[in-house]
């Protein structure tokens, strides 16, 4: 289960592509996917790039809560 379950569901939903978001932040695929998994924390300059490129109509405390 993904550490921001809200976040990978808008990612879902929304059909956005985990490279496009990992090319916009300037990190790895690999990189992307431990950070969605809790093994590495998001930055708060990624977390608000993600947030305004992607999903500009949702909360960043919405996307990024660890609870549904």
């Amino acid at each position: 289960m993904p550490k921001y379950p809200n976040l990978a569901a808008e990612i879902s939903r929304r059909g956005v592509r985990k490279s496009v978001i990992a090319s916009n932040i300037g990190i790895s695929q690999r990189t992307l996917a431990n950070k969605l998994n809790g093994l590495s924390p998001f930055t708060w300059d990624e977390a608000a790039t993600i947030r305004k490129v992607f999903f500009p109509d949702v909360s960043l405390d919405l996307l990024f809560s660890t609870e549904t």
